[in-house]
């Protein structure tokens, strides 16, 4: 009897042992959660946000490589870092837009219309958000002030992506970008105009953020376009579905500088109509690019300060690396074939699921089809970028 009981208490600890390790590997590698939809990395490189298809609210704590699910009625496109802080931006499902640290601390909160992407500087002055219709607004409340409001084509339901928004660090500018551009000089149409139905300001603008004014509008991207400000606000660059990348200065926006196709090269301006194809293409700077690197465009993301930006292809699960200020690949990134990351599935609506802090060097981006996370982190010296952590 005594013989017989104790291989049962033995048989049952064994059977708990196997289950609690089975449950400590699945609570650490698989997350039960919708798509990542929006991101933020902290400037620290510690921490990650992110909002979920499910309206989960994730905090990540990418050194001790766990995570915490603050809330489960989440905007979807809410969830991004405040520059210089360990605190972050969401929206509730009443619409309640709420500031707090990663301790938990709730440093503001407002109501406010459903968000389609928002940010707010480092010392909180400066609120930036964007409706479902593409139109900008400044501050909250009663100080809040449209910066863009000038038709409701394109949309976020018309074009299947979000207007992205980008701020420099010091303030001084800021970006829009949403879907190709035109040619029409600003001095033409007002960033405010609401009986204009189709928006003039729907490619990527540069904004003077005291002025609330447009600098420049960009010109030569077409289709779904995305584009960021790096954080000395010296750059502007851009990247589209169409295989287009352009990077400007702020300096001088009128000039812009056409990055190089991974396979056909740098396209030369200028040149006659009667020319082979193949001549209109300058391939002296190109690396090989592997296969499956494709330049259709669906993120592009500083990832050392303002010195390098990595451009994510539409269903690869590559990433090419550009120095700031030159046309030329640097170098290509395998992310990893599985799991398939959001890259895949031209996910346009889902770009903000990729985001990185260009201080820590650290990329974040949530993954095709379930709730999980893959962390980077660049090496600027050794130029490469290592898989550092994964859930599923």
């Amino acid at each position: 009897m005594g013989v017989t009981s104790g291989k049962n208490r033995a048989l049952l600890l064994l059977v708990l042992t196997v289950l609690s390790l089975f449950a400590w590997v699945l609570c650490n590698h698989w997350l039960w959660a919708g798509p990542i939809m929006s991101a933020g990395v902290s400037d620290s490189g510690r921490y990650a946000i992110t909002a979920h298809r499910d309206n989960s609210l994730i905090l990540w704590d990418i050194k001790e490589e766990k995570w915490k699910t603050l809330n489960g009625k989440a905007n979807i496109y809410s969830a991004t870092f405040v520059p210089d802080r360990d605190a972050f931006l969401w929206q509730d499902l009443d619409d309640e837009v709420k500031l707090q640290t990663v301790t938990g601390e709730e440093l503001l909160n407002f109501n406010h219309f459903p968000t389609y992407g928002h940010l707010i500087s480092s010392d909180l002055t400066t609120y930036l958000s964007a409706d479902q219709e593409w139109n900008v607004f400044r501050g909250y409340g009663d100080n809040r002030k449209p910066v863009l409001k000038d038709g409701i084509s394109p949309s976020f339901t018309g074009s299947g992506k979000l207007l992205n928004l980008a701020m420099a660090e010091d303030k001084r500018y800021f970006i829009t970008s949403g879907s190709g551009g035109d040619d029409d000089p600003i001095e033409e149409y007002a960033p405010i105009d609401d009986d204009r139905r189709f928006s003039q300001y729907s490619g990527v603008t540069l904004w003077n953020t005291d002025t609330g004014k447009p600098v420049a509008k960009f010109q030569g991207n077409s289709s779904k376009t995305h584009a960021t400000i790096s954080p000395d606000g010296q750059w502007v660059v851009s990247g589209d579905e169409a295989g287009n990348s352009i990077t400007w200065q702020t300096s001088s926006p009128e000039h812009r500088m056409r990055a190089a196709r991974y396979y056909s090269g740098l396209y030369i301006d200028g040149l006659p109509d009667d020319l082979q194809d193949s001549d209109y293409f300058d391939k002296s700077g190109l690396i090989e690019a592997p296969r499956g690197a494709h330049d259709f465009t669906i993120a592009v993301a500083f990832i050392h300060n303002s010195e390098y930006y990595l451009r994510f292809g539409n269903n690869s699960h590559f990433a090419a690396l550009f120095k700031t200020g030159s046309p030329w690949p640097v170098k290509y990134f395998d992310l990893g074939e599985s799991p398939r990351l959001v890259t895949y599935g031209s996910q346009y609506s889902r770009n903000t699921a990729i985001a990185t802090s260009p201080e820590a060097g650290v990329l974040a981006m949530g993954h095709q089809s379930t709730g999980g996370i893959s962390v980077y982190r660049f090496d600027p010296v050794e130029l490469t970028l290592e898989r550092v952590w994964v859930v599923e």
